[in-house]
C-alpha cells in the first residue's frame, strides 16, 4: 500500500505559452496548494546536432503555495507528482518526471525539530 498523499488538480492555462496553474485539493476537497507547471519539452531531433544526447521531457513544478513542512514534503511531491503526470501525458507525450522548485525554503528554516537546548552559563 502506497503512503503518499492523493491530489486533485484544478487546471488553468496562463498568458504564457506552456504555463500552467493548478489548484491542488487533497482527498478530502480541502486545499492544499497552488503550484505552476511548466513541460520542459526537448527540441526536435532535427534542431539538434547528430550526436547530441537525447532529453526526455519533465515537468517542473514551481509551488507557490503548500500546506506542507518538512516531515510531508516527501508526501507531497510524490503524490504531487503522480496527479500531475497523469494529467500530462498523452498517448504522444509521456513526461518522464516532475522536478520540483520552491521559490523561498522558508518553512524548513522556521519549523523547530525538538525544543531547543537551554543556554549554557558563560557561552
Amino acid at each position: 500500500m502506497n503512503s503518499y498523499s492523493v491530489y486533485n488538480l484544478r487546471l488553468a492555462r496562463t498568458l504564457y505559452n506552456n504555463f500552467y496553474r493548478a489548484r491542488l485539493t487533497d482527498a478530502n476537497g480541502e486545499d492544499a496548494g497552488q503550484i505552476l507547471i511548466v513541460p520542459g519539452l526537448p527540441l526536435d531531433r532535427s534542431q539538434v546536432p547528430p550526436d547530441a544526447p537525447e532529453a526526455k521531457p519533465y515537468l517542473l513544478i514551481i509551488v507557490e503555495d503548500a500546506n506542507i513542512n518538512k516531515n510531508t514534503v516527501v508526501d507531497f511531491e510524490e503524490g504531487v507528482s503522480r496527479a500531475v503526470l497523469d494529467k500530462f501525458t498523452t498517448e504522444t507525450m509521456n513526461f518522464e518526471h516532475c522536478e520540483f522548485y520552491y521559490p523561498s525554503p522558508a518553512f524548513y528554516f522556521n519549523q523547530e525539530d525538538e525544543e531547543p537546548e537551554a543556554p549554557q552559563a558563560g557561552k
